[in-house]
């Protein structure tokens, strides 16, 4: 019964200190708050200037959900807007209309040839058609996409999880399905 009592008091003071530790190192959100879009950092300056109707891709940094201060680095519209993939697009037929298409919409591709970046990328870009029949973006094999919540460059509010099968697009995104 000794024991058993030595044990349990010992497990509740390892959670209070665990509890505490983490209290003590974790910063109010009141006083870390910045908006996604303050953090924006456009690595392409001179986007707009390019004379290429292929050019419809660019690299761009968001902040972290998970690491306060750090960014990740992403695909961007030429605009500046976060792009997204789904990492099960392909599999099964799956195939983003009715309530999905509300709210992701596919960067559509309106150029000739092959589409580019302004960023040279370690993957590949192509063109592919949707169940529309429109001519949409893909990079490594997965359609982009741009989320209806992100509302200026450099926003990323989807809500992304790392079960999710949306995830940010990257550039260095293994090749999909």
């Amino acid at each position: 019964m000794r024991l058993k009592t030595l044990f349990v008091s010992l497990g509740l003071a390892l959670m209070l200190v665990g509890m505490l530790a983490v209290c003590e190192s974790t910063p109010s959100m009141a006083s870390t708050y910045t908006p996604v879009s303050a953090s924006y950092i456009s690595t392409n300056i001179n986007v707009s200037r390019s004379s290429s109707s292929s050019v419809v891709v660019s690299v761009g940094e968001v902040p972290s959900h998970q690491a306060v201060g750090s960014t990740i680095t992403v695909l961007t519209t030429t605009k500046g807007m976060t792009l997204y993939v789904h990492e099960w697009q392909g599999a099964s037929g799956f195939s983003c209309d009715g309530t999905c298409a509300k709210t992701w919409h596919p960067l559509l591709y309106k150029g000739t040839g092959t589409p580019t970046s302004t960023t040279p990328l370690p993957g590949k870009l192509s063109v592919g058609t949707d169940y529309l029949g429109r001519q949409v973006v893909f990079y490594q094999g997965y359609p982009l996409y741009t989320y209806v919540g992100d509302k200026k460059p450099g926003d990323y509010n989807a809500p992304l999880a790392d079960n999710s099968p949306w995830q940010l697009a990257t550039p260095n995104i293994p090749t999909g399905l």
